[in-house]
């Protein structure tokens, strides 16, 4: 029916024009992007410029086509495998900020420095700006001529080349990536203590423990008389580590260091929950839920 066809083009090129601006908005400033990338843990493969450059090109290519009409399947199928990330990682940072386990600060970049918004508004405004129009593009597509549509993803492909490039040549994207190198080059990382959290052991309270947390790794170490090792929970990758307890520095001003060459031991990972983070160490059930 024409109708479908009609809602169908209107949502395409709606979705393609907020995937553009999205993309042109951090291609104007990829530093922050980068940031971004680096606190989802988004770069274990690649590096962090490769990881942005890539993301820009994909977002940038797909909000082309969608932008003049193309809705072939093999258009909208990567574009509805896009925005089910996005709205997974919004959705995941919307959910550590509410357990206390993210800044209430965190943004999603998702437009980069275009738009502040809490993890809540940018949760749910990408559901209502992006699922609604995506699932119109999918109705009411109508075959169109081949020449036209090479034409169309030729100009995809271009506009996705050329903000690769801009966003490529910015000095911001590099120096994050070479301060991301310095930063893993560190032998040492400093941990605050903080009061905000408290530890269950095997459904017991364990009063005496001790939590700090690292801000530059977003790790928490949790030390116990219970435990025979200090343990990490490394949020960026759900992993839980333990650590020699010789390994541990105290300072005066009552952080913790790690000392250099520090041999972590996997345990696992943790998994989020209602209550908290709840994960395994030694054969006990941790919870480390916060304390408000």
């Amino acid at each position: 029916m024409k109708w479908k066809a009609i809602l169908g083009s209107l949502g395409s090129r709606f979705l393609g024009a907020v995937l553009l601006v999205a993309a042109g908005a951090k291609a104007v400033d990829p530093g922050t992007f980068a940031e971004q990338i680096q606190l989802e843990g988004l770069d274990f493969l690649l590096s962090t410029r490769t990881v942005v450059l890539i993301a820009l090109a994909v977002e940038t290519g797909l909000g082309m086509a969608l932008l003049m009409g193309v809705r072939r399947l093999w258009v909208l199928s990567p574009t509805a495998l896009l925005v089910s990330f996005l709205l997974f990682l919004n959705g995941r940072n919307y959910w550590l900020v509410l357990h206390g386990l993210r800044d209430e600060s965190a943004s999603c970049g998702c437009f980069g420095s275009l738009l502040n918004r809490t993890p809540a508004q940018a949760f749910w405004q990408d559901l209502l700006l992006l699922v609604p129009p995506l699932l119109l593009a999918f109705g009411g597509r109508q075959s169109e001529r081949r020449s036209l549509r090479r034409l169309r993803l030729l100009l995809a492909g271009i506009t996705a080349v050329a903000v690769m490039i801009y966003a490529g040549a910015n000095p911001d994207l590099q120096f994050v990536e070479i301060a991301a190198a310095v930063a893993g080059q560190s032998s040492q990382e400093r941990f605050v203590r903080t009061s905000d959290y408290r530890l269950i052991i095997d459904s017991r309270e364990a009063a005496e423990t001790e939590i700090y947390h690292s801000d530059e790794s977003v790790t928490f170490l949790v030390l116990s008389s219970r435990l025979s090792s200090p343990v990490l929970l490394r949020l960026r990758t759900s992993a839980v580590e333990t650590v020699a307890q010789a390994k541990i520095s105290r300072g005066g001003d009552g952080s913790i260091t790690l000392l250099p060459d520090p041999v972590f031991r996997p345990q696992g990972e943790f998994e989020l929950t209602a209550e908290g983070i709840s994960f395994t160490v030694e054969g006990h059930e941790l919870l480390l839920k916060s304390s408000q």
